[in-house]
Order: structure tokens, then C-alpha cells, then sequence
């Protein structure tokens, strides 16, 4: 067995969102597999587990880990850790990636709206933190057989599939990268005292309930879906959507809501269905409780705008509709919404298709007999999705971990650039002052030459003047 140091980028505790909850269940797992777990989360956490140790760590801050490098045998981490804590990187611990979220396809559409000079900032930035990550990871998972696909490519052009690495590996690679995506518990839900049926005003006891779970981010179609429940208040008049539309946690500052959530109000509010057909849970649902919000609820519901980002996604939610043996209404082109549709426990409809939003809804408000049968197939899909099966690949490594990497003092493996990248805001400005200086001088170097060019160049006309006068 080995001793494990699980990086979390997130917060962990009552309440938090998916890049914690992943790092979370992914130490338990660990932990039932009988290694010696410690989960590092940034800053203080309110919560305990019996199976693993949660330590906090100072985000940024050089040093950080040095005590934990020590001591671990693998260290498994994901996303901006990196960038914030290169000496990760750097040291010679045996690394497992964690690439379930493409950052740099995630910040295309975070970015969109930003001027020129952000955007190439920030690409230039999310590349970077990309790069050095599959320069020295020894071993990677990641969550569909797409973005497997996708980081194969991005590995072969990293110059990662070497002979020795091809020949140390199985004939798929499986070594080097695999699936983990992420999971759900063994037993679904149950029904506690009432959450939402009979309490929320808004939500009777007979309601046909449509819960939205989950975060309300940029790449999301939330709108469509609340105006095909405003154009059917008349048709199904039990019909009820409630968002989980809480402000974010946040592990560097206050929790934020998002851009959607306040579009999503002003929407509902516009139609007239806010506070009546369309609910809006004011607080982030914690973690321990959210199974009993979704065992009131009749459909789960998700939709999306197209782009890259979708086609390589693993909508986490979705899960938790599994969980719940939840039918789902979801939008064509993420990989896990279609895997649902297939094994017959959700209905798809096309991006921005608010008549198909009305229709799915409508069967689904109307007809219980084809809610039961979606429900049974995602019972059965469920049980595909357990931590326990889920966490095989990783826990594979750990068991065995290995070095795989290029050494930390190749000059290839970006480190450097990710310690430059973290340089303090006063030496940016320095910086910045002395590039100022150094374009400043050359301005007047290159003035001074026009200046003598011209010069000679007159001085060369005034003596062809002069010649042709002579003659």
C-alpha cells in the first residue's frame, strides 16, 4: 500500500463544488483500497473524514508541500495546482495527472468576451499550464474516451510516446493514460423529511418537479429551458423547475454567482414565472444534503450551448441524476448525456431547440409510465458509476507508482516557465518599467539613424545637384 498526497484545487467541505467533491471521493476511494490517504485542500475546511487525513495547504505560497513531498510515495493533482505550486513539477515524487477538465477548451468560452490583449494573455497561460503538466506527468486519467483521444494526441505531440514509454506500457496505453471518470455511491438517495415538496411556496407536494443541479456556467443554455417551462404553464400546470442556484464556493475569496444565474432570474422574472413555475434555491446545497433534493424530484435537466468544449466534457450532474434514478432531459453532444440516452434513461434534444424542450418536457410531465421505465435504465446504468469501480486505474498506479516522466532537471519540462509566471506583481512591474526603458532607448537609437540616414541621403542629392550643374 502506499502513502498518497491528493491535491485539491477547491474547496472541500459542507459546501463545494466539483473539482473538490472529485478530489474528495477520489482520496475515499484510495483510502477503502486500504492506502494512506492525505487530502491537501486550500485554506481551512470544515469538515473530517475517518477514512483519510484533510490537511489545509497556503495556495501559492513556495514551500507549501515541501513536509508532504517528503512524505508521499504519489502525489495526484489537477488543473492550476500547478501552476501555483510548480515545485510539484519539480520534484521526483511519481505524479498521476488528473485531466478530466480540458482547461484550455473550458477557457475559450470563459475568455470570449475579454479584450484582445487578455485573451491572448490567458491563452498563452491555460497552453503553458497544459504543456508542463504533460511534459511530467507519469501516469494521466481523464473521463470519456474522447478526451482520451484528445490528450493521446496532445501526449504524441508533447513528444511523450517514446519508445521506452511504448515499451514499458500496454498496447493501448493504458499505463500512461486511462479512464477515471467520476463516480457516484453504491445506494441511491433516499427520501428524508421534506426539502422541497410542501416547504418552498412555490413547490407543492404533487408538483411534477425538474431540478436543475449544479453550477450555471457560461457554456450552459439554461434560458431555453425556462422559456419552454413558461410556454407550458397553461398545459402542465404542476410543472416545476427549481435551479440550485446558489453562489459558488470559492476558495480564494467570497462565493460568486455566475453570469447565467443572474440571466436565468431576470429571465424567469421577464416571463413572469420566477418564484412560480421557475424556483431559484437562494444557497448552495450542501453536499451531504443534496441527495435528499434530488430524491424529490421527478426529471433531472441539463442543456447546453454547442461548441468544444461540450464535445469534450463529462457533465458531473449527470451523475447525480444516476445517482438518483433520475430520467434526464439533456442537450445532444456531450459524451455522458448521449451514453444516458442510449442505455434509455434520458430523452436528447438539439441546442437551443426550444420546441423540443416543450415536447420532452410534456411527455415527461404526462406520461408516468415512460418516467418509470427512463428511471429503471438509469438504475441499471448506475451501477457502472461507483467510486469503487471507477477508481480501478488510478488505484492500479498508486499501488505500483512509478516514474514515467522526463527528469525535473530536463529543460523541456516547463517548470521554469511556470515559477517565471508565478513572479510577484512588483516584479511584473519592474519588469514592465525596464521593458519601458529598454524600447524607450531603442526608439531613440533607431530615431538617430533615420536622422544620419537622412543626413547622408541629402548629402548624396545636394552632390548630384551639384555635378549636374557643373555640367
Amino acid at each position: 500500500m502506499s502513502r498518497i498526497l491528493i491535491i485539491s484545487t477547491d474547496v472541500v467541505g459542507t459546501t463545494m463544488a466539483g473539482p473538490g467533491i472529485r478530489a474528495l471521493e477520489l482520496a475515499r476511494a484510495l483510502a477503502r483500497a486500504r492506502h494512506t490517504v492525505v487530502l491537501a485542500v486550500p485554506g481551512a475546511s470544515d469538515s473530517a473524514d475517518a477514512l483519510l487525513t484533510i490537511t489545509p495547504y497556503a495556495y501559492g505560497q513556495p514551500g507549501a508541500f515541501t513536509a508532504l513531498l517528503a512524505w508521499a510515495e504519489v502525489v495526484v493533482g489537477q488543473g492550476f495546482v500547478f501552476e501555483a505550486h510548480p515545485e510539484l513539477l519539480a520534484s521526483d515524487v511519481p505524479l498521476a495527472i488528473d485531466m478530466y477538465d480540458p482547461l484550455i477548451l473550458e477557457s475559450l468560452d470563459l475568455y470570449a468576451g475579454a479584450d484582445r490583449a487578455t485573451l491572448d494573455q490567458q491563452t498563452a497561460r491555460y497552453l503553458r499550464l497544459t504543456n508542463a503538466q504533460l511534459q511530467r506527468g507519469d501516469f494521466f486519467f481523464c473521463a470519456t474516451s474522447g478526451q482520451r483521444d484528445y490528450w493521446l494526441g496532445a501526449l504524441t505531440a508533447a513528444g511523450r510516446l517514446t519508445p521506452d514509454v511504448v515499451a514499458s506500457s500496454d498496447r493501448e496505453l493504458r499505463a500512461l493514460i486511462d479512464l477515471v471518470p467520476s463516480g457516484i455511491a453504491a445506494t441511491p438517495p433516499e427520501r428524508g423529511a421534506p426539502v422541497l415538496r410542501g416547504v418552498h411556496p412555490a413547490i407543492p407536494g404533487d408538483a411534477v418537479l425538474l431540478v436543475w443541479a449544479g453550477g450555471l456556467w457560461d457554456w450552459f443554455d439554461p434560458l431555453t429551458v425556462v422559456r419552454a417551462v413558461a410556454d407550458l404553464r397553461e398545459t402542465c400546470p404542476q410543472l416545476r423547475l427549481c435551479f440550485f442556484a446558489g453562489a459558488r464556493p470559492n476558495p480564494h475569496g467570497q462565493p460568486f454567482l455566475t453570469r447565467n444565474t443572474e440571466q436565468v432570474s431576470a429571465l424567469a422574472a421577464n416571463l413572469g414565472v420566477l418564484g412560480r413555475q421557475v424556483i431559484m434555491l437562494d444557497f448552495w446545497v450542501p453536499y451531504a444534503e443534496r441527495g435528499r433534493y434530488l430524491a424529490e424530484a421527478d426529471v433531472g435537466v441539463s442543456a447546453h450551448l454547442p461548441g468544444i468544449e461540450t464535445r469534450f466534457a463529462f457533465r458531473t450532474r449527470l451523475l447525480d441524476y444516476l445517482w438518483a434514478r433520475l430520467p434526464l432531459i439533456g442537450t445532444v453532444g456531450d459524451s455522458l448525456g448521449e451514453l444516458i440516452a442510449q442505455r434509455g434513461a434520458g430523452l436528447l434534444v438539439a441546442p437551443g431547440d426550444q420546441t423540443g424542450w416543450r415536447t420532452a418536457i410534456c411527455q415527461l410531465y404526462h406520461d408516468t409510465s415512460a418516467r418509470a421505465a427512463l428511471q429503471a435504465a438509469a438504475g441499471q446504468l448506475a451501477e457502472h458509476f461507483t467510486w469503487a469501480e471507477v477508481v480501478r486505474p488510478l488505484e492500479t498506479f498508486c499501488a505500483a507508482p512509478r516514474r514515467t516522466g522526463r527528469p525535473p532537471d530536463d529543460p523541456d519540462h516547463h517548470v521554469a516557465e511556470l515559477a517565471a509566471a508565478r513572479a510577484s506583481a512588483a516584479e511584473s512591474s519592474d519588469y514592465a518599467r525596464r521593458l519601458e526603458r529598454e524600447l524607450a532607448t531603442r526608439d531613440a537609437q533607431i530615431a538617430s539613424m533615420a536622422d544620419l540616414l537622412g543626413r547622408i541621403e541629402n548629402g548624396r542629392i545636394m552632390r548630384i545637384l551639384r555635378a549636374l550643374r557643373r555640367g
